[in-house]
């Protein structure tokens, strides 16, 4: 019986400690995580033409579901955020699994864009809460390599983008869109069981030795709904933030509207859903590369930042001079390699640039104030 108690106890132990084995199998349940909530909100180019054909109008209007799901999914970081610091990873992990679920459910009953414009909303506020609880619980879990461990998680978007989107593709040929948009709710009722790897507390967390000193009023208040807005005092979170607010205009364009660009240049199907293909395999090695070459102490991140910002702008300029499959290939390579890279960097230095009880509020407000530009950034460009 003793044995039994010490096993349990150092089986604890481990958990809380970080740099442990179960931190990385925490890794990996955060990976599946983001691969198939924000890698299925990031495969939406897949379905465009398929509801433009379905429900009988343009592309602006398809647009907007897959605009409304991304500035949702990034607009409500900060309330995320701080449901996250009220209820734990675990819990809001799963119910944002549950939520993604649930919106794909509706979508399949959808007979109007209105519905499919509310179902897409939910999609985007579940993609908010198993997001940032998948990098909270890897920060907290990590420290001699959590830049490299950060970069693993986030290419779990990049992973899941470039399988789901031939997944979608194939199962919408085989049993048509409403039955794979309730095949993929029911994996996601599955894929919110990684959630309970977790653990019920941030005991992974060097916080959770000091609440044991806290005052029991300051225990109170450390569970209150907040936002914490100190962050927007830190001049570094600034320029993350402002950064983050222009990009945010062009990126989600390439992932809502590259398949029908591609079709309108006389690229079959079955081509323009490969270059989701193409883009996802290359977001996964950039997020690696740059994991690891974020971890180098003597490369500022900032460089890395904006290297892979000024190929992307270049590239998405010089995709307009040409129609051919070859060249639209060779820039989802390029793209998705640097806006995988990027998307590694902006979590890191969005949660490295404050202090570590502020990660989780500046990851949020930088998602929120790039969804603004996100919101508008695909229709617009629809239209035109």
């Amino acid at each position: 019986m003793p044995l039994c108690s010490e096993s349990k106890c150092c089986f604890s132990e481990e958990k809380k400690r970080k740099d442990s084995p179960w931190s990385w199998l925490v890794l990996f349940g955060a990976s599946m995580n983001l691969g198939f909530t924000v890698g299925l909100i990031f495969s939406f180019g897949i379905l465009v033409p398929v509801f433009m054909e379905d429900f009988k109008t343009s592309t602006e209007r398809v647009a907007w579901c897959g605009s409304v799901s991304i500035a949702m999914f990034q607009g409500l970081g900060p309330f995320a955020g701080s449901l996250i610091n009220r209820f734990g990873c675990r819990v809001m992990s799963i119910i944002g699994c549950l939520i993604c679920a649930v919106s794909l459910t509706i979508t399949s009953f959808a007979t109007h864009l209105i519905t499919l414009y509310a179902s897409y909303v939910c999609l985007g506020v579940g993609g908010a809460f198993t997001f940032l609880s998948c990098l909270e619980i890897v920060r907290r879990s990590f420290e001699k390599w959590r830049s490299i461990a950060l970069g693993i998680a986030s290419a779990g978007q990049g992973l899941g983008t470039m399988v789901l989107s031939q997944v979608v593709a194939a199962l919408v040929i085989v049993v048509g869109w409403r039955n794979s948009m309730r095949i993929l709710a029911g994996a996601l009722v599955v894929n919110s069981l990684f959630g309970f790897l977790y653990g019920s507390t941030s005991a992974t967390d060097d916080s959770s030795k000091k609440l044991l000193i806290n005052t029991s009023v300051e225990k109170q208040k450390s569970k209150r709904f907040s936002l914490n807005l100190s962050v927007f005092k830190v001049p570094s979170f600034l320029v993350v933030a402002a950064t983050f607010f222009f990009t945010m205009f062009g990126r989600p364009i390439i992932y809502v509207l590259l398949v029908k660009y591609a079709k309108d240049n006389d690229t079959s199907d079955e081509k323009a859903s490969r270059l989701f293909l193409f883009m996802g395999i290359n977001i996964v090695i950039g997020r690696f590369v740059c994991g690891f070459l974020c971890a180098i102490k003597s490369l500022d991140n900032w460089y890395i930042f904006q290297g892979v910002l000024f190929i992307n702008g270049v590239s998405t300029m010089l995709v307009n001079l040409t129609t051919s499959y070859f060249a639209l290939a060779a820039y989802a390579l390029v793209f998705g390699f640097c806006d995988g890279a990027m998307a590694t960097v902006r979590n890191i230095q969005a949660m490295t640039c404050v202090d570590q009880r502020q990660a989780a509020s500046s990851l949020g407000f930088t998602l929120m104030i790039g969804s603004f530009t996100t919101l508008i950034g695909p229709p617009i460009s629809g239209k035109w």
